[in-house]
């Protein structure tokens, strides 16, 4: 879990948040799925992101493990009247070994010009012979992605920051 407050209005850091995909150096390619308006009235949109494999040769014992990228699946609510946004992204490459996820929220504050930022993540093998490989690969996943979360939090204040000074 990671909770950050942005001193921005939440309008920019939605923005900034929907660009991270063509900014983060692991994401090859992002294609938009599906766009629509849900029956709550949300905007939802659905991406597929192929991504470097980010695993080092050396923890990739399991042959599943062997390939050179991952899919990932990305969907996203927005609530223009609540001033919220939700973002699911998982794996689809190893949902038989692995539940690697993240849930993040961004959400206005008490104070209406700041942003609330928060992101659960879960990383989860149990299908590689947790003995063996699994435990370590776990690790550099969560390592990994907290290093991740922590770039995608930079990105977005640079932004803010090249955004101030325009």
């Amino acid at each position: 879990s990671l909770v950050h407050i942005f001193q921005q209005p939440f309008q920019t850091i939605k923005t900034f948040y929907s660009q991270i995909r063509q900014k983060d150096d692991v994401v090859k390619i992002s294609e938009l799925i599906d766009a629509h308006i849900d029956e709550h009235g949300f905007e939802y949109t659905k991406h597929r992101l192929v991504c470097h494999n980010v695993i080092p040769q050396v923890l990739r014992r399991d042959q599943m493990l062997h390939i050179p990228e991952i899919l990932i699946e990305e969907e996203c609510w927005y609530d223009e009247k609540g001033q919220k946004f939700w973002a699911r992204t998982r794996n689809l490459s190893w949902s038989e070994i692995a539940t690697l996820s993240n849930i993040i929220t961004l959400s206005i504050t008490p104070n209406p010009t700041w942003t609330k930022y928060e992101i659960d993540g879960i990383t989860d093998f149990f299908g590689t012979r947790p003995h063996e490989v699994g435990y370590a690969v776990e690790y550099f996943l969560k390592k990994y992605t907290e290093k991740k979360l922590l770039e995608h939090i930079k990105i977005i204040d640079q932004e803010c920051l090249k955004n101030n000074d325009m």
